[in-house]
């Protein structure tokens, strides 16, 4: 993850149908539009030239120019310039808040020539303009942008000119826009300064991220030509699956100046074959064309851990009589998707069903990469899904205060198994509900469930993040005085947006997926939040009630949970000085959002009867901490199933260097918890539960067969003698959870002194696969652990080293990281016995020398 900016820039220059070519680009590089870079075989139906390069930005009202990174934002181009310090670093953030308090001018000359003005059709497209923006085209106003999360497309060959032409964008301060908005709303608006702008909340500060208001364009921006016909859309139905056969059906919209014939073909990338064949009278005007296809003994896409994501890559080509041709290769999952959200006995569930197969959601929510999102690169978006893989996780919940992602992360989501839980970007605050917003609203919608709509891990659309919650139980009304009247009137806005415009946008555009309104649907304080769909529970965290409550509140499906923890000590480093480690100093304060954050992380210390002494150990303690709690609420989770059907942590990630919920920092640095959760993902899970008096086992699969093995059930002391309690041949039963053990834990542990013992359950399968869950019987705080002396011994291998621990005493959670350098482990936090050896990988580009002085070896 890029943070400090400072290397050189690599742009890609985007070719219609051939791969994307990187060139480095000066500061000072003018376009000039040419067909040469681009040509192709083909004669195209449209073509694009892009305007990536050559822009320049400067405040509005001075004429002093820099040059401009574009896509990109406001903020990344001061800092490319040498205009302000790094936004990141130390305290630096609160000294930057007069940049989203301004208004900002972004312009580009650039060239055309005599072919594109011969065409009949130019278009000016704006795929991101973030996000008040007026488009001056040759001094012509010719558009009026509004909203982040819209494709922007305007007419502009009538104020063209052979030769140079000069467009300029002039942005408006979306946090001043704020306050004019709110005025002319003629009543209050519970919530933050986001709710009357349609832009990324998380810009306006949250409380795991800074307050960067950001302006700029920041997708690409290019020229589109045509002369006789334009392809709109493309869009995959799947009409019917069975073992045999798969019929589907592509819509596609074309809108045309002329009549003409044409050929639709469809073909199997795959192996060449082709699968349909359609001729068609194109007409004049916006029409919609059909063609039916199948697909015989299918490979069906299943999510990560049930089976292959297998993807066919489906050609799509338009042939013109006139000679003229449209491509387009989507790679496209045959299943079946159903989110079952029905009344029961219970309450009223919320589960996917897979291939008629009901499945378990095992994942996270993803919020943006970086506060700067252009600044996220394909690489770090490769990293991330790389690690939700091997994480065991098969969903990431997409949260709606940040942004629409780009098709790369749905993309790969697509082809590594991860279903996607979508929200509209709406979040913790109520909306306008007048005219001009719901439109705008909608037509955001319609642009983005018809981008969304043909990636087969889209599992579900959802209308916001607690904003339902927030009206009914964080006391807005109250807070805002708001009047009765005033009231009424936000809520019919709210059932405008979330219970009419978005639910009808989902059945019209993409019908075959389910859309609920909010998550969550009561709050964690209201008894049906634990028997009626989607929860968020933070009387853990929020309530700083002990994590023992994960037990007990078990909800139908939790997408929200966290605990928060610091991250490494590397990334400290990278917004302070060395000098200023020390517990609580200015910069670690800024960089901690939550306003009770080290409290209440200091508050679950002391619940493990633990304290820590300085810097590196509240590191070290709050990542055993975070990874011990999320593990409880992962284990009771899945323990519930079917009762509950998934557990979505918060957060998986951050966007900046702070103390957060995050399991992988933003460099990519892991904390306890993902490793935990690596292994309580596994297909397999061996839950150990010791509550009020009471012991049990469960034995938990995600498997669609019953599997047989045994499980053994260990007590080890400190000096790594075990001692059996339990050991049979027993079957884990496919797809659920069985109880195998259940006794009162004074008769069950008679005779064990629980402070000098670990607890170990295993199963092992029937082709000998080891499932492992190892816990301590008293908290942190209370365990008498024995001296330990830990050697190591360093071997380099390729792309890093292999180091080899040993100790001459149980050591307990080693944890190895680096002080200074970000590094991947390939495990941490582990337990090591007398007398055994370990093993572990780091990956890293240090030499020996550096990586011998940087690496710490940690334990309890």
């Amino acid at each position: 993850m890029n943070i400090s900016f400072r290397k050189i820039w690599i742009r890609p220059v985007r070719c219609p149908n051939l791969p994307t070519v990187y060139c480095l680009l000066p500061a000072f590089l003018t376009l000039v539009i040419t067909l040469a870079s681009c040509s192709t075989k083909d004669n195209p139906l449209a073509e694009r030239f892009y305007l990536d390069h050559g822009w320049e930005f400067s405040q509005s009202g001075k004429a002093v120019w820099h040059p401009a990174i574009v896509p990109g934002t406001v903020h990344t181009d001061l800092l490319k310039n040498n205009l302000i310090p790094d936004p990141f670093y130390g305290c630096n953030e609160k000294d930057l808040q007069w940049i989203g308090r301004t208004d900002w001018v972004y312009r580009n000359a650039f060239h055309v020539d005599s072919n594109l003005l011969e065409k009949l059709n130019v278009n000016l497209v704006f795929e991101g303009l973030d996000t008040y923006g007026e488009v001056f085209l040759n001094g012509q106003k010719i558009l009026v942008a509004s909203n982040m999360f819209r494709k922007w497309e305007v007419d502009c060959k009538e104020y063209l000119v052979k030769g140079e032409n000069l467009i300029e964008i002039i942005f408006e301060s979306s946090e001043n826009r704020f306050v004019q908005d709110s005025i002319a709303l003629g009543y209050p608006l519970p919530g933050g300064r986001w709710n009357h702008s349609r832009k990324a909340a998380y810009h306006f500060g949250w409380d795991w991220g800074p307050k960067f208001v950001t302006a700029g364009i920041w997708k690409p921006v290019y020229l589109k030509s045509w002369n006789s016909h334009k392809v709109e859309e493309l869009y995959i139905l799947t009409k019917s699956v069975t073992e045999d056969k798969a019929d589907l059906q592509s819509l596609f919209t074309i809108e045309s100046a002329k009549a003409e014939k044409a050929s639709f073909i469809v073909n199997n990338g795959g192996n060449g074959r082709r699968l349909a064949v359609k001729e068609i009278k194109l007409e004049q005007g916006l029409n919609e064309y059909s063609i039916d296809f199948s697909i015989y003994n299918p490979v069906l896409w299943w999510s990560n851990g049930l089976g292959e994501p297998h993807l066919y890559d489906l050609e799509f080509e338009i042939k013109t009589a006139s000679g003229k041709t449209y491509r387009n290769n989507i790679s496209y999952g045959i299943r079946t998707l159903e989110v079952v959200n029905e009344d029961d006995e219970f309450g009223k569930s919320l589960y996917v069903k897979l291939n008629g197969i009901p499945v378990f959601m095992k994942g996270a929510n993803y919020i943006p990469q970086h506060s700067f999102v252009t600044e996220v690169r394909d690489e770090d978006y490769q990293a991330i899904i790389d690690m939700a893989v091997e994480s065991n996780m098969n969903m990431l919940r997409v949260w709606g205060g940040g942004i629409y992602e780009k098709d790369i992360f749905y993309e790969l989501c697509n082809r590594n198994g991860l279903l996607v839980w979508q929200d509209f970007m709406f979040a913790c605050a109520m909306y306008p509900g007048n005219n001009a917003f719901v439109e705008n609203v909608r037509q955001e919608a319609i642009h983005q469930v018809k981008c969304l709509r043909n990636f087969s891990n889209i599992a579900l659309w959802c209308g916001n993040n607690e904003a339902d919650e927030g009206w009914h139980n964080w006391g807005w009304q109250k807070a805002h005085n708001i009047s009765e009247e005033d009231s009424a009137t936000i809520w019919r806005g709210y059932k405008r947006i979330f219970h009419e415009i978005l639910p009808d946008v989902v059945k019209e555009q993409d019908p075959q997926r389910s859309y609920i309104s909010t998550s969550p649907l009561y709050g964690w304080g209201r008894e049906k939040s634990l028997t009626h769909g989607s929860a968020h529970y933070w009387g853990v965290w929020w309530g700083v009630q002990p994590p023992e409550m994960y037990l007990e509140k078990v909800p139908r499906l939790m997408s929200e949970y966290g605990l928060q923890a610091m991250p490494t000590l590397s990334t400290i480093r990278a917004f302070q000085a060395e000098e200023e480690d020390f517990l609580f100093s200015p910069s670690l304060k800024c960089h901690q959002k939550h306003p009770s954050g080290y409290e209440n992380i200091n508050a679950y210390l002391e619940m493990e009867n633990m304290k820590a002494e300085n810097l590196e150990d509240l590191i070290y303690k709050s990542q055993l901490v975070q990874a011990k709690g999320i593990g409880l609420a992962i284990e009771a989770h899945r323990r519930a199933m079917p009762y509950c059907m998934g557990t979505l942590y918060w957060q998986l990630n951050d966007c900046w260097p702070v103390s957060s919920w995050s399991g992988t920092d933003v460099f990519g640095n892991r904390k306890a918890l993902q490793y935990r959760v690596r292994e309580l993902f596994k297909d397999i899970l061996v839950t150990v539960i010791d509550h009020k008096g009471r012991f049990e086992v469960h034995l938990v699969s995600d498997r669609l067969k019953d599997t047989n093995g045994q499980l053994d059930v260990n007590i080890i002391d400190f000096t790594g003698k075990r001692t059996s309690l339990f050991s049979e041949n027993i079957t884990a039963l496919a797809n659920t959870s069985r109880l195998v053990i259940s006794e009162n834990s004074s008769d069950f542990f008679a005779g064990i002194n629980k402070n000098q013992a670990l607890f170990e359950a295993i199963f092992t399968d029937e082709n000998g696969r080891r499932y492992v869950n190892q816990k301590f019987l008293a908290t942190y705080g209370s365990l008498k652990l024995p001296e330990a002396n830990i050697t190591k011994t360093i071997n380099a291998v390729e792309d890093g080293y292999n180091i080899t621990l040993k100790s001459d005493a149980f050591a307990a959670h080693v944890q190895l990281y680096l002080a200074e350098s970000h590094a991947w482990f390939s495990n941490n936090f582990v337990h090591l016995f007398p007398n055994e050896e370990i093993s572990i990988f780091c990956k890293t580009g240090l030499s020996l020398e550096k990586f011998s002085e940087q690496l710490i070896i940690k334990h309890l």
